[in-house]
C-alpha cells in the first residue's frame, strides 16, 4: 500500500522547492521517492527530464548507501556531484523520500546544503500529515504516490 498524496499536499511541496530555490540560488529541484518517482518539482525543464533526473538520482543515492555499509558507515545522508557548469545536490527527506538539488556553479554548494537541511524538515513534516491521514493506495512498488498525477505537473 502507498499513501496517496491530494494536490494540497504537493501544492505544499511545491512552496517549500520555491523557497529552496530562492534562498539556495539554486535552478531546479525536485522530491522523488526511492524508484525515482517524481512527487513534486521547481525549476526543472523538460530538457532536463525530470523523471530521468529523478531516477538516475534515486540510482546514485542508494549505490552511496551501499558504499557507506561497505565502509561500516550506517548511511551516507547526501551525494553531491560537481561539473564544470551545473552540479547536483541528493539528500535523504526521510527512510522513503529524496530531495534533489540542480544548481550552476554560479550557485554556492554551501547555501544549497544550508537550505537544504529546513527544507527537507518541512518537507518531512508534509509526509508525516499524509501518513497520518492514512489515504492509502495499492501500490506495492512506492510508499507514496500522487493521488491525481495528470493534474499535478500542469502549469498554475
Amino acid at each position: 500500500m502507498a499513501f496517496s498524496l491530494v494536490q494540497n499536499d504537493v501544492e505544499k511541496l511545491d512552496r517549500i522547492l520555491q523557497e529552496l530555490l530562492v534562498q539556495s540560488e539554486a535552478n531546479g529541484c525536485l522530491v522523488c521517492d526511492y524508484s525515482g518517482y517524481v512527487l513534486a518539482q521547481q525549476g526543472v525543464d523538460a530538457q532536463q527530464d525530470p523523471l530521468l533526473i529523478s531516477a538516475l538520482g534515486a540510482g546514485v543515492f542508494s549505490a552511496s548507501r551501499e558504499l557507506a555499509r561497505l565502509l561500516g558507515e550506517d548511511k551516507f545522508s547526501a551525494v553531491f556531484h560537481q561539473g564544470e557548469r551545473k552540479s547536483i545536490f541528493i539528500c535523504a527527506v526521510n527512510l522513503d523520500v529524496l530531495l534533489v538539488v540542480i544548481f550552476t556553479n554560479d550557485a554556492s554548494v554551501g547555501l544549497v546544503k544550508l537550505y537544504a537541511g529546513p527544507a527537507t524538515a518541512a518537507m518531512r513534516g508534509v509526509l508525516e500529515e499524509v501518513r497520518h491521514r492514512e489515504l492509502t493506495v495499492p501500490v506495492p512498488e512506492h510508499t507514496f504516490v500522487l493521488n491525481d498525477a495528470e493534474n499535478v505537473f500542469t502549469k498554475r
